[in-house]
């Protein structure tokens, strides 16, 4: 009796070790890519053309409006397995950008839009963020083929 007591808090254990284990691969998996997120401002800032942005407003101010997304992403709950209607990528993304919509950021109404600094934020400066928010029907299997 005691050797199957045992083995079902190695279990327990094991499982309630699982969950952080795995966030903190997330994280070590998706690092932060300041650059690739400047990058990716610079050429795609302006969603209704194809053209690289002429003006970029000051690197300071982009990187803190990306921050801010990150952190309003950060208080959202994690999807994993979960697929209720909240949890899908475009309206989390439509929440976050009603939410901050009356609010310019520091370089006004001119480009990227807080749309694009919204997208490449999530994607470049905390993409851990952006995928453990995003619903999978098994969190463990591998992302289907392009």
């Amino acid at each position: 009796m005691n050797r199957r007591l045992w083995v079902v808090s190695v279990l327990a254990g094991a499982a309630l070790l699982a969950v952080p284990v795995t966030v903190v691969g997330v994280h070590v998996a998706h690092p932060r890519n300041e650059s690739g997120y400047l990058v990716h401002l610079e050429q795609y800032g302006d969603r209704q053309n194809d053209r690289p942005l002429a003006v970029m407003p000051p690197t300071a101010d982009l990187v803190a409006e990306g921050d801010a997304a990150c952190d309003w992403l950060r208080e959202q709950p994690y999807a994993l397995w979960r697929h209720d209607p909240e949890y899908r990528e475009l309206v989390v993304y439509e929440r976050y950008i009603r939410q901050a919509e009356n609010s310019l950021p520091a370089w006004g109404d001119e480009l990227p839009d807080r749309r694009s600094v919204t997208g490449a934020a999530w994607t470049h400066l905390c993409p851990a963020e952006w995928e453990l928010r995003q619903p999978r029907r098994n969190p463990f299997a591998p992302k289907p083929p392009d």
